[in-house]
């Protein structure tokens, strides 16, 4: 009994120690995170702590910055981010796909589609980008996607890559998707829904952090969602982030933002369209390749 009140008793944090942990999410991830954000860490990292048979805040942030505690620092990071999400959120973003996008692709003559869920979580952003674009471009057209799906959550990448969900998640998953697009588990996994093959066939999965050098991307996209993401950083860390999307967005190419977010004054180059969505103006470059 007093193992197990030990076990959810929190840890105290002084202000000092708060700033120091503070300072470095920032410093590891881009995320900002507000002064009154205290009882948030205290939360996300009290477990990390016990497990590390810790003291105190003090000792993990020592751990933390000292070179043994550099397979730590990923913990540390998954411990902080924020995962919510839902299949077909932001159901707009998928009507333009179907009404705007998939119009587009189809009278163009083009031979490939390229689509990167630039802040994956556990799956269900570019799945349902999947489910989409197979049902309205792939079957009936025989036109290629490939997706990519990135996030810098190792944990939630794991469930993603699983491509398995309980019954409660795909509430917002149409009754058509869910016959066509998913296998109904049995005996042990009964209540569990899977991702057919060829739909988790369209999305690779990689881990990205934003703030990193270097992305592991190594091709343009038609489409980049990044929803719900930027508004964790702060004005500069947006702007540089966003420029670096924009990068690797194709001339007419399209954004997609969270619905709190804007990129307006942001930067040069991109429209607004309506509803969070925006597009890279065309330039005279040449033909697509």
């Amino acid at each position: 009994m007093t193992e197990s009140r030990f076990d959810i008793k929190k840890i105290s944090l002084s202000d000092a120690e708060f700033e120091k942990l503070r300072d470095l999410v920032f410093k590891v991830s881009g995320i900002s995170l507000a002064e009154t954000k205290k009882e948030l860490v205290v939360s996300r990292f009290t477990k990390r702590v016990k497990a590390l048979k810790l003291q105190n805040f003090s000792e993990y942030y020592d751990l933390l910055v000292s070179p043994s505690g550099f397979s730590e620092v990923q913990n540390f990071i998954n411990s902080i981010t924020t995962n919510k999400t839902d299949f077909f959120r932001e159901a707009h973003h998928f009507d333009f796909l179907v009404n705007t996008f998939i119009p587009q692709v189809i009278s163009s003559g083009r031979r490939i589609v390229r689509i990167w869920s630039a802040a994956c979580s556990t799956g269900e952003e570019p799945y349902t980008i999947a489910m989409v674009m197979a049902k309205h471009l792939v079957e009936p057209y025989n036109i290629p996607v490939k997706i990519l799906a990135t996030d810098i959550d190792t944990n939630v990448l794991k469930t993603a890559v699983r491509g398995v969900y309980e019954s409660g998640v795909l509430n917002t998953v149409p009754e058509e998707y869910m016959k066509k697009y998913f296998l109904r588990g049995k005996g042990d996994s009964l209540g569990l829904f899977k991702i057919k093959d060829d739909i988790k066939q369209m999305v690779t999965f990689k881990q990205l952090n934003f703030i990193a050098p270097e992305y592991p991307v190594t091709s343009t996209f038609d489409i980049i969602f990044c929803r719900n993401v930027i508004i964790y950083f702060n004005p500069e860390t947006k702007r540089m982030v966003v420029n670096r999307l924009f990068r690797y967005l194709n001339d007419g190419g399209y954004i997609m933002m969270g619905h709190s977010e804007t990129l307006f004054n942001m930067i040069d180059g991109l429209v607004y369209l309506k509803n969070t969505i925006y597009q890279k103006k065309m330039y005279n470059s040449g033909p697509e390749n």
